[in-house]
């Protein structure tokens, strides 16, 4: 059942121009009627997605994806139908409340009650006697009061079972904190499992808290950091700490920044720059990754400033370049990460250090040189064949600069250095996963869609459709026409762009329609274009009947069986008569 009435749908689509939508995530060039761009949804490097104003539609023509407005923004954003009509309606300025928008995940709502709770019991700790020298430690750190605010940040008292008191006292089970991670399980009792530590929570992708990290601060602990243990809701290989509040500035700002630690991307954020992320450590995880990866923006590493840092930025620069991921870098000098660089040089210095970021081949070649002694012809020769290597990967022109940087800068035969790297005639491959749609099996189906997609377009041709032929063989094929009839009788008109927000909530229709708006490709619509389709769908049809009719025959073999129906016989063949003299 729809959230929002078909009507208001239709409303906010009529009112929003796709063109002006679609530039706020990709630039666009007109080029004749359509507007042109590089196309989000596969690994593109040529404008290969057309935006029609006229029609409001978007369509690619390497992977086939296409719809309207809010097709694009669910299927760049990665959210629902619902989501991305609402999007689209604050994006032009119409007011749009949705009750229940967010499906609250119920299954574990007890496990995030308790999490909560326990971030309330830190929160009112930092405020207590308790956390005096704790509030010291963080203004010494520049961690304000709005900051400590906004991150929900608190403390974990020294005592062996605070927590773990108050929170039963609430009738939480023992066995499920000690789950969470809060208490360690000691017999029938427990005691706190963070004790004298700041506490910083964790939120998975929807905000719900799901860990904390603890964090010393009068070193009377030599673990510097504690995190939450991998637990059912807590799975840290899923998480990229600050996602939830970062997300939507993330969008606006077209890139993002990934920091090492929590307390990086804490002070950055505070600091106004809130597209944000931490890794929580310097390893990236394939589903880490993935959500990088649907954000569909650059990502400037900007790992800590020591030598595990470099190695961690190479590592996570490889793993997201294979999931064609633009990454960039930014090296820091003169201080171990962004949290020192920020107190130490100021906002302003650290804004511009973004603003100069590096393309991730150019900190490749650095990372090479690193502790090398390029003077001592061994290790220069051994850094110029790292680099050859490298190139292997690259395109023609990257090559071609970087053979040329190499000559003049060591002084070494460009011809020579040439020989050593193979130019390869470069062809655009498109990814394997694109090709979700199949194409047509046969010319029936192939003439079917555009009859169906010219039926969508345009009122005229569904009584031209009726009165021509009326008629299809397959019973999806029969229960769209049902439905864009009954479109059409309900508004008295039908265009492509409005059909696809009502075939939306049809789980067996949306699919096939989506194929079939992914593989025709027609700008303009033609009467006489339309006509024939219908006469080579009919002769078709015509032909499956005749078959039909003579196998019928066929298998009448018995004799006596065949003279008793001779009549019958007789019938079926002029039949056939009929149906090719139409």
């Amino acid at each position: 059942m729809r959230v929002i009435s078909e009507d208001k749908i239709n409303e906010i689509r009529n009112s929003a121009d796709i063109v002006s939508i679609i530039s706020d995530y990709i630039p666009l060039k007109m080029q004749g009627r359509n507007y042109f761009g590089i196309c989000p949804f596969h690994d593109d490097h040529t404008p290969s997605m057309s935006v029609s104003k006229e029609r409001q539609l978007f369509k690619c023509f390497v992977c086939n994806k296409g719809g309207n407005v809010f097709t694009f923004v669910k299927d760049y954003e990665n959210i629902s139908y619902i989501e991305a009509v609402k999007k689209v309606a604050d994006r032009i300025g119409i007011p749009l409340q949705i009750e229940g928008l967010k499906k609250e995940n119920t299954k574990f709502k007890l496990e995030y009650e308790i999490m909560e709770y326990a971030t309330k019991i830190f929160q009112n700790n930092l405020s207590s006697k308790e956390g005096i020298k704790a509030k010291e430690y963080l203004e010494k750190r520049g961690i304000t009061e709005k900051i400590i605010k906004d991150f929900k940040i608190g403390l974990a008292i020294k005592n062996n079972n605070y927590l773990y008191e108050v929170l039963t006292k609430k009738n939480y089970d023992v066995n499920l904190l000690d789950e969470l991670g809060l208490i360690t399980k000691d017999g029938l009792s427990g005691y706190d499992k963070f004790q004298n530590r700041i506490m910083i929570p964790i939120t998975d992708l929807d905000g719900h808290i799901v860990g904390y990290t603890g964090r010393i601060f009068n070193n009377e602990d030599s673990a510097k950091y504690i995190n939450t243990k991998e637990t059912k809701i807590y799975k840290k290989g899923n998480i990229i700490f600050n996602y939830y509040n970062a997300k939507n500035y993330i969008k606006s700002e077209k890139s993002v920044i990934l920091v090492e630690g929590n307390m990086d991307a804490i002070r950055v954020s505070s600091s106004g720059i809130n597209n944000v992320l931490a890794l929580m450590g310097t390893s990236i995880t394939k589903e880490q990754i993935s959500i990088l990866k649907n954000l569909r923006v650059p990502v400037i590493l900007m790992l800590d400033n020591d030598n595990a840092g470099a190695l961690a930025t190479m590592n996570v620069g490889n793993e997201l370049e294979k999931e064609n991921v633009v990454v960039k870098v930014v090296r820091l000098t003169g201080a171990k990460d962004p949290d020192e660089y920020i107190l130490k040089y100021g906002v302003d210095k650290f804004k511009d250090t973004i603003n100069n970021s590096i393309n991730y081949f150019d900190f490749k070649l650095q990372y090479l040189k690193e502790n090398k002694n390029l003077n001592n012809t061994e290790e220069l020769v051994n850094y110029i064949k790292s680099v050859l290597k490298l190139l292997d990967k690259e395109d023609n022109l990257t090559k071609e600069i970087t053979l040329k940087k190499l000559s003049n800068e060591y002084d070494i035969d460009y011809e020579t250095l040439k020989k050593e790297v193979q130019f390869k005639e470069e062809k655009k491959e498109i990814p394997k996963e694109i090709f979700k749609i199949k194409k047509p099996q046969n010319k029936y189906d192939e003439c079917v869609e555009v009859i169906l997609y010219y039926m969508m377009s345009d009122s005229k041709y569904m009584k031209i459709f009726n009165k021509q032929l009326g008629f299809l063989k397959n019973s999806i094929e029969r229960e769209l026409v049902t439905e864009i009839e009954y479109y059409i009788e309900k508004h008295h008109k039908i265009n492509l762009a409005d059909f696809l927000t009502y075939i939306e909530e049809y789980d067996n229709l949306r699919e096939f329609v989506n194929n079939i708006c992914g593989r025709v490709n027609i700008d303009t619509l033609d009467e006489n274009d339309f006509l024939n389709y219908l006469k080579v769908i009919d002769n078709i049809l015509k032909n499956d009947n005749m078959q039909e009719v003579r196998a019928k025959i066929v298998h009448t073999t018995n004799e006596e069986e065949q003279f008793n129906n001779l009549k019958k016989q007789i019938e079926i063949k002029k039949k056939i008569i009929n149906i090719k003299e139409v």
